[in-house]
């Protein structure tokens, strides 16, 4: 396109509308679209000609009010570039401009063009290694095949014979290795899996292109003979087993360090009836010159297919935090409302050794409030959460639900209370409360401790973090356990349903009291918190008003009449 790249934006062509301005580029512009040929769910085209090439650029009804779609004619794998689809569209980040059809075609021909421009320099090359994941799914082959793949300790690095299960939907997991294809199974079930398959997970290095990416089983083979260490070993072995079908895992590093996996599904041909070919069929005229092996290997159809990473949800957690976490060993006492939800915030953050510990089964008054819903209704709270919690994030390592009081539990299993590296009370009841202080006060006891509760009608929430020595959490309460430095004075009085044993509140009010203990017992896990600490968060005005409830002297005395908005606070565990 002759048209200079910062020409094509300047004011005055606004008025003339996009079929005059596409007009004005000259001999570059090749007409409109026929609106048969269009795109799906495009209303509206026009053809460009760039350096030889055929562009089109297509917008959909909500256009201007949605971004232009610019695409090459004619791509195809083997002429693959950086950034561009599978049916040619180039992925762009130009933003529409509202209400202005111009500006927003405009903008999307400048950057079509700039990026075309940067894939003749091969300037984004590395980015086909550093988004291999996303080029492998692009141009995967089978639609309906899904394989997922959980990483071993060594990542993309090493070369591994894993262990396949396929789910009753067709999802096919691929683990390390049979103890963690028997944990997450089991995660997810309930019971160990039934038959394990060895799949072959070979590093490559490097990724390849995909017009590099393997068509057939032989050019598979080529790929993983040169390209890995010991890749064609485990090809071998797969071959000696004489499957009628397997999955093949490739895995590789970008550039940037990033780890990609990519799975192929091989299945032996069909016969004219449908059936797979025998294993005498297989290995029919090979030539005597060629490997046996590799030869009946070959023979073998190939799919791409539709790959991802079981541990994918790890890449949202900050830099570091997931190390930090994987080996942090935590006891909650109290699986209601506030425990119920703490619980589950930690195993999300990464924690990978959760003993959760309550009593009580849970009852429909709990439902818009609890982390479980109605199916749970009459089951043991920390049994049922522990359960839940595990189908939910199956790759974790241990979730332990027992139902008994924290006194109980630290009696039956001293060595779990020895090992924990923190115990999180949010059993809301002083005696239980006193309970913990008392079991970690006890000689060998390394644990710090967290109590988390929430005053009347959730308006207020603390979450106190004591350690092994110097203040105690008692030391915040009278003989009767009456908190020393409440927050919320008078209110409305608990409805018949509660027993009078709480106050209503709801999943709201609740979100801001799970956070606080959470976020600090993430802080202890990481070091970045040391007893005592004393945190504590407030309901806005509105709330208070609602409950008929008010701020005591004594809290505005110690820590301010708190604003409007409500919001956190944080002092030492003192007191007047």
């Amino acid at each position: 396109m002759s048209l200079p790249l910062d020409a094509m934006t300047v004011a005055g062509f606004g008025d003339q509308g996009l079929d005059a301005w596409f007009t004005g580029l000259g001999d570059e512009f090749l007409g409109r679209i026929p609106v048969g040929s269009l795109r799906p769910r495009m209303v509206e085209g026009w053809r460009l000609l760039w350096r030889g090439r055929e562009l089109e650029i297509q917008v959909d009804a909500d256009f201007p009010f949605s971004v232009a779609r610019a695409y090459l004619v004619g791509y195809s794998r083997a002429t693959a570039e950086p950034h561009v689809e599978r049916d040619g569209k180039l992925c762009l980040a130009t933003k529409a401009v509202p209400g202005d059809r111009l500006r927003t075609v405009q903008a999307l021909v400048a950057d079509a063009v700039q990026l075309l421009t940067d894939n003749e320099t091969r300037k984004h090359d590395d980015d086909f290694r550093d988004d291999f994941g996303l080029y492998w799914l692009s141009w995967a082959t089978s639609g309906d095949a899904r394989v997922e793949v959980l990483p071993g300790p060594h990542g993309a690095d090493k070369t591994m014979l894993g262990r396949a299960v396929t789910t009753t939907n067709g999802r096919t997991l691929v683990f390390p290795d049979k103890a963690e294809a028997t944990k997450v199974w089991k995660n997810l079930t309930g019971a160990p899996p039934v038959a394990l398959k060895e799949t072959p997970v070979i590093a490559i290095d490097p990724l390849p292109a995909p017009d590099r990416y393997p068509e057939t089983a032989e050019e598979l083979w080529a790929l993983v003979e040169a390209r890995s260490q010991d890749g064609v070993g485990l090809l071998k072995r797969l071959m000696n087993n004489s499957p009628k079908e397997a999955v093949v895992v490739l895995a590789g590093k970008a550039p940037s360090g990033r780890e990609h996996y990519a799975a192929m599904y091989l299945r032996r041909p069909l016969d004219r009836g449908g059936k797979p070919f025998n294993r005498r069929t297989m290995r029919k005229d090979i030539d005597p010159s060629k490997e046996t092996t590799r030869t009946v290997f070959g023979r073998f159809k190939l799919d791409r297919v539709f790959t991802q990473r079981m541990d994918s949800s790890a890449s949202r957690l900050p830099e570091g935090v997931r190390a930090q976490m994987t080996g942090a060993k935590v006891i909650i006492a109290g699986c209601g409302a506030l425990g119920s939800g703490v619980a589950r915030m930690l195993a999300q953050a990464g924690v990978e050794h959760l003993r959760l510990v309550d009593p009580e089964d849970l009852g429909w008054e709990n439902i818009r409030r609890h982390e479980l819903g109605a199916l749970a209704v009459g089951t043991g709270k920390a049994k049922s959460l522990a359960d839940s919690i595990r189908a939910s994030l199956p790759t974790i390592s241990l979730v332990e639900g027992f139902a008994s009081t924290f006194a109980a539990f630290a009696r039956e299993h001293p060595e779990a209370v020895k090992a924990a590296d923190l115990v999180i009370s949010c059993t809301g009841e002083w005696v239980a409360d006193s309970s913990v202080e008392d079991a970690l006060s006890q000689p060998g006891q390394n644990a710090a401790a967290i109590y988390g509760w929430m005053e009347p009608h959730a308006l207020a929430t603390h979450a106190v973090l004591i350690g092994n020595s110097g203040k105690k959490f008692a030391d915040g309460f009278d003989d009767q356990g009456q908190f020393r430095l409440p927050v919320v004075a008078g209110g409305k009085p608990p409805p018949v349903e509660c027993g009078g044993a709480s106050t209503p509140f709801g999943a709201v009010e609740l979100a801001h009291a799970q956070a606080l203990v959470a976020r600090l017992a993430i802080d202890v896990l990481r070091g970045l918190a040391d007893a005592p600490v004393w945190r504590s968060w407030l309901a806005d005005a509105t709330a208070f008003q609602e409950a008929d409830a008010s701020v005591t002297s004594g809290w505005a005395a110690e820590r301010g009449q708190p604003d409007d908005v409500g919001g956190p606070y944080e002092g030492d565990w003192a007191f007047p």
